[in-house]
């Protein structure tokens, strides 16, 4: 049962009644309470609705937004020192970081790159493999990442080097003793067994020269016997064949040149030396004659001029092959250009009258013989062997067959139209065309050739013995013969051109003379 029924249950009828009449009025004075509770409440939300809205009037500003700049980071001394050094991008920039910086940021990349250029010296080190070349290390890194296995080296290398020299020293030592055996016994047999114990040491040579020698001696004074009994240049020549270093080697030459040889015998004095042709002695009218057609006044007159002594002249000029052993040997200065026509048996061109003393000077100093250039009359002698023309075979057809001059071929206005040659613009290979009757070929054309004398204004009074004349202007030197751009006026036995010594082109070269027995 509740307690509101427990309640009805006590309550009389009276009191029950009272009850019922007092819950039936109604409520009034709560319903006051509560209406002027809601007034209340409407008046503030009006008063705060006042304070909040926006008059129409007042306008209406958003506020912009704020554009704020970069700032960049400042670069600290660290970063700084780093970049200059990556600026430079030395070993020393980076050294000079770690030297500020030691414990900076960056000091392991600097590190790094330290030890970049200690491993590229010590490869280089390494590469070198020397002595030398571990020392430059650690003269460089002192501390470096392999300064003790380069000081390991050098002291391998040392120690490997005192070894080898004291085994060098015992086995020079051992190597001088047995010579001293050999060289005291001086037998065949004690040089073999010299050679047998050091066939490479130093006495090795001599030993087996001695050998040689010994055995080679008896057959060689046997041959120098044979020559002296025969007393012939053949047969000294003979000998010379056999032993060109023998003990009578000197003894040989100098009797074949007391023989003197015969006229047109041709020789070389050395390998490589121009070949020569002894010419006769005898007399011959030089220059030109009176009536000579396209002779100049200074070609006359013509006189007669005596060769007392004989001489050799070469058979051809001298060729690039002949210069440029000069050259190669020291004695000639300058290689003188080919002008693209070929060196080797061409004459040599492009070389001034200085140049052909020098290389004569050269060939006298090499071969122990005087030689020198021909004198005007020499060469004119040797080029007419005789002949009493104005031009090699009396006619210029005839020339053809013995000079390189400038044919019908060429177009010059001067050419010799009865010749056609092998070449129209430059020189040729010389000892190609005919030999004249003391077997000297080319002396005409080809290139012009310088001579000793001096330019003169004629040959009166020019030397008559075949020497050279030295008045006028020496200045200038005479060249003769003409050339492959010469025609036949210029290709006349008597014709001269006058040069400055120091000139030198494409059409003049030379030839040599040697004293025969001297």
């Amino acid at each position: 049962m509740s307690d509101d029924t427990h309640t009805e249950e006590w309550k009389s009828p009276a009191e029950r009644e009272a009850f019922a009449v007092k819950d039936e009025r109604a409520p009034i004075g709560r319903w006051l309470v509560g209406i002027i509770i809601l007034g209340l409440v409407i008046a503030g939300a009006l008063w705060l609705a006042s304070k909040v809205v926006v008059p129409r009037d007042v306008p209406f500003n958003p506020p912009k937004p704020q554009v704020t700049e970069e700032v960049k980071p400042k670069v600290g001394e660290d970063d700084a020192a780093w970049i200059k050094a990556l600026e430079k991008d030395t070993l020393e920039g980076y050294r000079e970081y770690l030297g500020a910086f030691p414990d900076g940021k960056h000091a392991d990349d600097a590190q790094a790159e330290i030890d970049a250029y200690d491993n590229r010296a010590w490869a280089t080190a390494e590469g070198r493999n020397t002595i030398a070349g571990y020392e430059d290390y650690l003269a460089a890194w002192p501390e470096g990442l392999h300064a003790s296995k380069a000081r390991e080296r050098i002291a391998e290398m040392k120690a490997a080097a005192e070894a080898a020299r004291k085994d060098a020293a015992e086995r020079a030592a051992q190597e001088a003793r047995d010579w001293q055996t050999a060289a005291q016994a001086n037998t065949v047999q004690s040089y073999q067994a010299y050679l047998t114990k050091h066939s490479g040491g130093p006495n090795a040579p001599e030993a087996q020269a001695r050998i040689d020698r010994m055995q080679a001696s008896a057959t060689e004074t046997a041959a120098w016997n044979v020559a002296k009994t025969a007393n012939t240049a053949s047969a000294y020549q003979s000998y010379l064949s056999s032993y060109p270093q023998g003990t009578y080697a000197a003894q040989a030459m100098a009797a074949i040149e007391a023989l003197r040889p015969s006229p047109g015998r041709t020789f070389r004095d050395c390998v490589g030396c121009p070949e020569m042709v002894s010419l006769p002695t005898g007399t011959a009218s030089l220059g030109a004659t009176e009536n000579e057609s396209g002779a100049l006044p200074n070609e006359k007159p013509q006189r007669p001029v005596t060769f007392a002594n004989s001489f050799a002249i070469g058979v051809t000029e001298v060729t690039f092959a002949e210069y440029d052993a000069c050259v190669a040997a020291g004695g000639c200065t300058g290689r003188p250009s080919d002008n693209g026509w070929g060196r080797g048996n061409r004459p040599v061109i492009n070389v001034s009258w200085e140049d052909a003393q020098g290389y004569a000077s050269w060939l006298s100093s090499k071969t122990g013989h005087s030689y020198g250039l021909p004198t005007e009359a020499q060469w004119e002698y040797a080029a007419r062997a005789g002949d009493k023309n104005a031009l090699l075979g009396g006619s210029p057809a005839a020339i053809c067959a013995f000079a390189n001059g400038a044919g019908a071929e060429s177009g010059l206005k001067w050419a010799n139209n009865a010749c056609s040659d092998p070449v129209a613009d430059r020189t040729m290979p010389v000892g190609r065309l005919g030999t004249n009757k003391f077997g000297v070929k080319d002396a005409i054309g080809n290139v012009a050739e310088w001579t000793q004398d001096c330019n003169t204004l004629n040959l009166r009074d020019a030397p008559t013995d075949g020497s050279a004349d030295s008045r006028g202007s020496c200045n200038q030197r005479v060249v003769r013969g003409g050339s492959w751009f010469s025609g036949p006026e210029n290709l006349r036995y008597a014709s001269r051109l006058m040069q400055r010594r120091g000139d030198s082109n494409d059409f003049t070269g030379f030839r040599v003379v040697r004293k025969v027995g001297g």
